[in-house]
């Protein structure tokens, strides 16, 4: 509720400003039909022309937003500091230039953002992460947020199971938010083929877990969870497995338990059979540990989400949200990767931020 309240204001405060652009009806009518696109785009983002004026409007608004708002704490800051009086007509025409130059600013680096953006989406970092272990040496290939949708690039996945194939990890860890379509447009589009040659690609086990994005699916009658161990994978609700090297234990999603109406396991009934392995923890979001929790703490976690913000301004609002918002850190006193995803969500567009997937080298330290 707080969330959908949060969009309500952001919609208000930019009808009011928009609507400026133009006096009289005319500008309430402009102001109304892009934000009532942007709902539309949103509502029907499984299709392809929905998605490309999803991503102009989002990014275009995102801007818009910040800089009718500095407009207006400028506006307001002048008032009450200098008590200037103006007349009512020139008031207006403040307010009427000073939404048409911004509303032109706007459109003008959004279209800058998606010029750069959308390239800088579609290739990927590889990182590497090194982790001591008091067992055996193994590797696995970590990534998350893949946000499949009808502007996904094919070959982005193609190029990842050729990489994949290449670094032959032992595991390949999912971190969840597969897709915001449905299983059938999954399965149409070819991906059910892709992901299987890419659990192929692991010598022991391809592990998964659901992200708040297999909530939202779910509740509009998919099931992502099934797809995901249709093609092979293993996906972990709240469970630990175990195998020679290592053990993996993967958290049910937040929202996933919410709309299924089912509590989140404490991490103490979740931990490892054999203690003298190392332990990978699997969370979607990266919240940290119960802070009731007292038992032993798991050699990695591994999260996704953040996206690091994305663009901007959501690369800098990020680190207020999150505590850890990217990179290896520790997060109540777990070593946690917090990664920027594979992908994107709903917008293609990355400005300050990298899609990425992660190579974890676990190294015995005998």
């Amino acid at each position: 509720m707080i969330f959908f309240g949060i969009i309500l204001v952001v919609f208000a405060l930019l009808f009011w400003n928009i609507r400026q652009i133009i006096p009289g009806k005319c500008g309430s009518l402009i102001a109304g039909v892009l934000l009532a696109m942007t709902f539309l785009c949103f509502l029907f983002r499984e299709n392809f022309f929905a998605c490309v004026g999803q991503t102009f409007l989002f990014v275009w608004l995102c801007q818009a937003l910040l800089l009718y708002l500095l407009f207006d704490f400028f506006l307001l800051g002048k008032f009450l500091l200098f008590r200037i009086q103006k007349k009512k007509t020139e008031n207006a025409k403040i307010k009427i230039w000073g939404s048409r130059i911004l509303f032109g600013l706007s459109l003008l680096i959004a279209a800058i953002f998606l010029g750069i953006g959308i390239p800088h989406n579609s290739d990927y970092k590889i990182r590497e992460l090194t982790i001591p272990t008091n067992g055996e040496n193994f590797s696995a290939i970590y990534f998350s947020d893949l946000h499949l949708n009808p502007l996904f690039q094919r070959s982005k996945f193609e190029k990842l199971i050729a990489q994949a194939d290449s670094i032959q990890p032992d595991f390949i860890l999912f971190g969840g938010d597969l897709a915001d379509i449905s299983d059938s447009s999954m399965t149409n589009a070819g991906y059910d083929s892709l992901f299987r040659k890419l659990v192929s690609k692991s010598k022991i086990l391809t592990l998964a877990v659901t992200g708040n994005h297999e909530a939202y699916m779910e509740r509009s009658g998919a099931d992502p969870e099934g797809w995901l161990r249709k093609v092979g994978a293993v996906v972990l609700n709240d469970e630990t497995i175990c195998t020679p090297v290592a053990c993996f234990t993967g958290r049910v999603d937040f929202q996933v338990a919410k709309i299924r109406e089912i509590p989140r396991k404490n991490l103490k009934e979740l931990l490892p059979s054999d203690l003298s392995l190392p332990w990978i923890l699997m969370d979607h979001q990266p919240k940290g540990i119960e802070k009731d929790y007292m038992g032993r703490l798991p050699n990695l976690a591994l999260s996704g989400h953040t996206h690091r913000g994305q663009f901007f301004p959501g690369t800098v609002i990020i680190n207020l949200v999150w505590r850890h918002a990217y990179g290896f850190s520790l997060l109540d006193g777990v070593p946690w990767l917090v990664t920027s995803g594979l992908d994107s969500w709903g917008l293609p567009v990355r400005i300050f931020s990298d899609t990425e997937f992660w190579v974890i080298h676990f190294i015995s330290k005998n």
